[in-house]
């Protein structure tokens, strides 16, 4: 089992919850510890102490989102032979579950940590067969469309037309 995954009822779980919230409306910069810790019933002393920072909260946080995501992806990419219907679907479904569970702006940041993106490695991993990186153009279209959602500049089903678009 993983060392973060809290004890339902903990005070862990209690910060996580609250900080997926905070962190998926406002994004990284915006969230203030001060207030996360308020929103989760706690002191900012709770959160240093289990996490040590706000940017290993928001490192545990975005890491476990995009893995959750990931996973979403590969079911979606596996029902299709062809490489193009494959990503399609796997973006497809990537982008409904970031609009399910409120996720558009977390997605679509840049963060501030230097690890392995898992949504940028399942993108460039399903493309190797191209001989131009193609990767470059879906991953920042796909996520400049979940932070145009999370905006309010387009509506769900615009992104799910602009996705398919791209793959015209």
């Amino acid at each position: 089992m993983k060392e973060w995954i809290p004890i339902p009822g903990s005070n862990k779980e209690k910060i996580i919850k609250a900080a997926i919230e905070e962190f998926s409306l406002k994004g990284y910069q915006e969230v203030n510890i001060a207030e996360l810790a308020n929103k989760a019933d706690m002191t900012t002393g709770a959160i240093y102490h289990h996490f040590g920072s706000k940017a290993k909260l928001y490192e545990i946080i975005r890491m476990d989102m995009e893995q959750r995501m990931v996973d979403r992806m590969e079911g979606a990419a596996s029902l299709f032979d062809q490489e193009g219907k494959a990503l399609e679907a796997a973006l497809i479904t990537g982008l409904n579950f970031s609009v399910k569970m409120n996720l558009c702006k977390l997605l679509s940041e840049e963060k501030p940590y230097s690890n392995v993106d898992k949504i940028e490695e399942f993108i460039t991993n399903m493309l190797k067969s191209e001989n131009l990186p193609l990767e470059i153009i879906l991953i920042s279209s796909w996520r400049s469309i979940l932070n145009a959602i999370s905006k309010d500049q387009i509506t769900h089903e615009q992104g799910r037309d602009l996705v398919k678009w791209l793959f015209k």
